[in-house]
């Protein structure tokens, strides 16, 4: 079974003007749905943009300062992870 996810607007943008995807930042509540539903999945499957946005939740350690940081990096650390890019080096 194949699961798609995304955060988008309600006009359909995945980032703001920017480039940024800072607008995305979950909640308490939603934070530990992300960390529930990550946990269930086989693979994760992103562009080059969003895993250099993730990757620091495996290089950081601040990340992990929070029960809900470690959490999430434990889990986003441990599920392999397949990126589509032409750029990524």
């Amino acid at each position: 079974m194949l699961i798609y996810s995304m955060g988008v607007s309600v006009d359909g943008f995945i980032a703001d003007r920017e480039g940024a995807f800072g607008w995305t930042t979950p909640d308490e509540e939603q934070f530990r749905f992300h960390i529930a539903q990550t946990h269930e999945l086989g693979g994760y499957l992103c562009g080059r943009r969003l895993y250099e946005t993730m990757l620091p939740w495996e290089t950081d350690p601040s990340m992990r300062d929070n029960e809900l940081g470690a959490a999430f990096a434990d889990v986003w650390c441990a599920i392999p992870k397949v990126v589509f890019s032409r750029t990524l080096d």
